[in-house]
C-alpha cells in the first residue's frame, strides 16, 4: 500500500495530532507500505522515523493576505504537488477536518485527483475540526464537497461523532478507529508516597484548562490536603498560568518543569501517582493513553474521547470547565489509599494493552484504505 499523509509532523510539529500521525506512520512502514507526508509546516527533505527514512513534502501557503490569501495559497500548493506525485500513491490520508481535507475534497470535484480520501479529525466542541468549518463563510458548500468526495471519516471519539452529525456531515464512510501507542514493559510499584505526586503533560493553552486546574488545586490546598503537582510541557499561555499560580500560593505545591524530550516523558510518567487532564475540549488524549500505558490512573474531564472508557476501576471524571467538580475529584484522588492508586494503574495499563496498541490500530487503518481502494468508485 502506498500513502500520502497530509499533516504536519514531528519534530516540527510536537502536538498531540503530529505525534499520533508519527506513531500511525512508523507502524504501516514497519508493515511493509510506502508512507509520504505532506504539510505546511514541515521542510522538503527525507527524515528518519524508526528504523525507515521517510519523504517530507513542503506545503507552501501565504498569510500576507489573510486567510483567503492562506487558504488559496495551501489549495495551490496541494494541487502542485499531486499533479507531480499522485500516481505513486494508492490512497491519501489526511489528519484533520480543516485545509487539507478541504482541498482534497474539491480536487476530487473538479476531477484532478481521483485517488480515496481518508479524513480523521482531531478535536471535538471548543474550537475543534467541525467548528473550523462553520467559520468558513460558505461553509456549507464545503460541507457539501465533504460529503461528496470525502470517501471514508474515521471517528477517534464519540464527541467528534456527535459535532459531525450536527454539521450535517453524513455522506462519507465512517469508521471508529482510535489513537494508538506503543505498549512499553510494565513499571511494577510497590507503594504510593504518602504525599501524592500528581502529573500534566501536554502543551499549555486555553484548551488544556490548565488556569482551572489551578483554582481547583488552590482550594483542595485551602481544605488542608498535602500534594505536588508537575506540570510538564510549553505553550503559548505558560507567562499567564504562572502568574495566577503565584498568586494562588501554589509556589511550593506546582512545579512547571517546561518542555521534556519525549524519551524522558515516560520516566517522569511512572514517578507519579496520578495524571489529570482537565481540558475544556479534546480528541483522544495521546498525552492520556501515555500515562496509562505508564500505570497510572485517571482524572479527566468529559470531553467525549478517553474518558467514554474510563470506569472508577481506573479512574475519575468530571465536568469541563468546573472549578469545584475537578477539586472533588482531586481530594477523591489524595483520600484514595496506596494500594488502591496502584491497582487502578493496573487497571489503566490494561485497558491501554486491550484497545489502544499501535500495531492493532495501524493494522485497522492500512485494512480500511484497502477496501477503499478495491471498492469500486462510487
Amino acid at each position: 500500500m502506498r500513502i500520502l499523509a497530509i499533516s504536519n509532523f514531528p519534530p516540527f510539529v510536537l502536538g498531540g495530532a503530529e505525534n499520533q500521525v508519527a506513531r500511525l506512520i512508523e507502524t504501516w512502514m514497519d508493515l511493509g507500505h510506502h508512507v509520504e507526508v505532506a504539510g505546511h509546516r514541515i521542510p522538503n527533505g527525507v527524515i528518519q522515523l524508526g528504523r525507515a527514512e521517510i519523504r517530507t513534502h513542503h506545503l507552501a501557503v501565504v498569510d500576507r493576505a489573510g486567510r483567503l490569501g492562506r487558504a488559496t495559497s495551501y489549495f495551490s500548493s496541494l494541487a502542485f504537488l499531486l499533479h507531480r506525485i499522485k500516481k505513486t500513491f494508492d490512497v491519501i490520508y489526511c489528519r484533520g477536518l480543516g485545509d487539507g481535507a478541504i482541498s482534497l475534497s474539491l480536487l476530487k470535484a473538479i476531477g484532478s485527483v481521483s485517488l480515496p480520501l481518508v479524513a480523521c479529525p482531531i478535536n471535538a466542541k471548543g474550537a475543534g475540526d467541525s467548528n473550523f468549518v462553520r467559520t468558513i463563510p460558505a461553509w456549507r458548500l464545503i460541507r457539501r464537497l465533504i460529503n461528496t468526495h470525502c470517501d471514508a471519516i474515521n471517528i477517534i471519539s464519540p464527541a467528534i461523532l456527535s459535532d459531525l452529525i450536527e454539521l450535517g456531515i453524513a455522506g462519507p464512510r465512517i469508521t471508529h478507529i482510535p489513537n494508538g501507542i506503543k505498549i512499553c514493559d510494565p513499571v511494577r510499584k510497590s507503594r504510593a508516597v504518602s504525599i501524592r505526586y500528581l502529573i500534566w503533560v501536554g502543551r499549555i493553552t486555553v484548551q488544556k484548562g490548565i488556569d482551572i486546574l489551578l483554582k481547583s488545586l488552590a482550594n483542595v490546598m485551602a481544605a488542608g490536603r498535602e500534594f505536588k503537582v508537575e506540570i510538564i510541557g510549553d505553550g503559548p499561555d505558560r507567562t499567564v498560568v504562572l502568574e495566577q499560580c503565584q498568586k494562588l500560593g501554589l509556589e511550593e505545591k506546582v512545579h512547571f518543569t517546561g518542555a521534556v524530550p519525549r524519551e524522558a516523558i515516560r520516566d517522569k510518567l511512572v514517578q507519579a501517582d496520578a495524571f489529570i487532564l482537565p481540558s475544556r475540549y479534546e480528541g483522544m488524549s495521546n498525552a492520556a493513553l501515555e500515562a496509562m500505558e505508564a500505570g497510572l490512573p485517571v482524572l479527566l474531564t468529559r470531553c467525549g474521547g478517553i474518558d467514554s472508557y474510563i470506569t472508577e476501576k481506573c479512574g475519575w471524571i468530571c465536568e469541563p470547565g468546573d472549578v469545584d467538580g475537578l477539586a472533588a475529584g482531586l481530594i477523591k484522588v489524595l483520600d484514595t489509599t496506596g494500594d488502591k492508586l496502584l491497582e487502578m494503574g493496573h487497571q489503566a495499563r490494561l485497558l491501554v494493552e486491550r484497545n489502544f496498541r499501535i500495531e492493532k490500530i495501524g493494522r485497522q487503518n492500512i485494512e480500511l484504505f484497502k477496501q477503499l481502494v478495491n471498492s469500486p468508485p462510487s
